[in-house]
């Protein structure tokens, strides 16, 4: 859970931006963390001994987000100042990690790391210090034994405010946590799951404002159906809802549908108290009674199956699902006059607000073995070149609370907030709590979001065009069928993946 709140610390911004541009500059920050530790002070708990690093270059493989600039990394590395807030403060960062280090930071992006240094890495090959990419694109590494174990390493702490909890906790298999994030990266933020609505259309219809119902624990499946229902129009006049001319009051793909279960506080599968993972024999009744709940909302004709944001920039839904990280995009556009809700409650009784992460876009930080091979480690007072890493990822993940945290709440959140301060406070409810499953993110036996694609609805259109149809013919009653279909599969590959991490012999 996150125990960062975005509105302190956006007022704290305001209300003291000399010390937050100090910390920019390298000083200390009081600032929480995305994880942090209650009541700690991570000046303070930060005590590992500054070393001359000789001049190593540490470099970063990062995924290359292509045409999804939105998503693109951009906390690692900054050629120079005056790029923006977040470049700015990345490159002061690195600047004086380097000064204080004796060392240099560099970043080579490719759309496929992990399939890219694959054969690099099996030939015991040194280029990389870290790989930083998806989460689900790491684990085929880990199964080949070819990333630290960060738990075995002696200069990660991972309790430490900079490291994000829930997250370790939830991609950790058989107590092996290869892939971390923290303050030092920031999309597994942009990678979560939100809502926008367009306020014009809502308030056209005379429906009470959403972050009212949010406030108040109202905004539930049954009342974002309910606003479904009233914002539609039909605006040829033709009786008919065809996809991109009529408004619909929802636009979001089948891919979308795990995500609203998460967002009940569901899983799939769970970690038990010795580590070890669990996949159920059959779909659980939390499951199930969401999905029931969610069928009016999700099998809709009014719902649009496109993942089509210029659509919902065009005024053509009411509202629209999509990661946190497109709000950058959204604000590009000056008449598009929208707001940040979280995703709904299963119903009132539901306690809090949740919401999951996209496995492709979070991305996470892995220590390639090869390592061990960097010439300098023993030399700079290491024992191996695993622990060399390991010491300045820890180093760096420390210094960006007071410099990468800031910046990106700024830039991202408040830059929205300009034009809509409800969503500072939304942003901080949506993100708060997030749903880690092993079992989907990892897609074992294709138990994961396809699952819920497969089981569910496309409106009757594959392609985004033409007109939805009515969902009653949907297959939502083959959920079950299906993931006992999938369970064994699953449970071999969950099985085989351990044996793997853990040196036992494969089936």
């Amino acid at each position: 859970m996150k125990k960062i709140k975005i509105l302190a610390l956006i007022l704290t911004i305001l209300m003291v931006l000399p010390l937050a541009l100090a910390g920019c500059s390298g000083g200390t920050a009081e600032t929480g963390s995305k994880q942090g530790n209650a009541g700690t002070n991570p000046a303070e708990d930060y005590t590992a001994d500054i070393k001359d690093l000789h001049g190593h270059e540490f470099w970063f493989l990062a995924r290359d987000a292509g045409k999804y600039a939105h998503l693109a990394v951009n906390e690692i590395y900054s050629e120079e100042m005056g790029v923006d807030k977040i470049g700015d403060a990345v490159y002061k960062r690195n600047s004086e990690l380097e000064s204080t280090y004796n060392c240099t930071i560099h970043q080579e992006l490719n759309e496929k790391p992990a399939t890219a240094v694959k054969e690099q890495l099996l030939a015991g090959e040194y280029q990389f210090d870290y790989i930083y990419t998806s989460v689900s694109s790491l684990r085929p590494l880990s199964a080949s034994n070819l990333l630290v174990d960060f738990r075995e390493l002696d200069q990660i702490d991972l309790e430490k405010a900079w490291w994000d909890q829930n997250a370790i906790e939830g991609l950790s298999i058989a107590g092996k946590a290869f892939y971390v994030t923290g303050a030092l990266g920031t999309m597994d933020e942009r990678a979560s799951w939100i809502m926008y609505f367009n306020k014009d259309i809502i308030e056209k219809a005379r429906l009470e404002s959403p972050y009212t119902l949010v406030r108040e624990g109202k905004w539930t499946i049954d009342k974002m159906y309910e606003y479904m229902m009233a914002t539609k129009q039909d605006l040829d006049g033709d009786g008919i809802y065809t996809i991109g001319k009529d408004l619909f009051g929802y636009i979001g793909e089948p891919l979308n549908n795990w995500m609203h279960v998460a967002a009940c506080n569901c899983h799939l599968s769970r970690i038990t108290s010795s580590g070890e993972i669990e996949i159920p024999a059959t779909v659980n009744d939390e499951i199930l009674t969401a999905w029931a709940a969610l069928r009016p909302v999700l099998t809709s004709e009014y719902r649009d199956v496109a993942d089509s944001g210029s659509r919902f920039r065009a005024g053509k839904g009411a509202f629209y699902s999509c990661l946190s990280g497109s709000i950058l995009n959204m604000s590009k556009n000056e008449t598009l006059n929208f707001g940040v809700i979280p995703l709904p409650k299963l119903n009132e009784e539901q306690e809090e607000y949740w919401t999951s992460i996209n496995s492709s876009w979070c991305l996470g930080f892995a220590i390639p073995v090869t390592t061990d091979q960097a010439p300098d480690a023993e030399s700079n007072g290491f024992a191996s070149g695993r622990e060399q890493a390991a010491y300045f990822l820890e180093a760096m993940a420390y210094k960006s609370m007071g410099t990468l945290e800031p910046a990106f709440y700024e830039q991202v959140i408040k830059h929205q907030v300009i034009k809509d301060e409800d969503s500072m406070e939304m942003m901080d409810i949506a993100l708060k709590n997030k749903v880690y499953d092993p079992v989907v993110i990892f897609n074992f036996g294709k138990i994961g979001t396809s699952l819920f694609s497969d089981a569910g609805s496309n409106g009757g259109v594959t392609a985004g065009v033409g007109t939805p149809t009515a969902g009653s013919d949907v297959n939502y009653d083959t959920l079950v069928s299906l993931y006992e279909s999938r369970l064994n599969a699953a449970r071999k590959a969950l099985r085989n993946y351990v044996n793997y991490i853990t040196n036992d012999e494969e089936e």
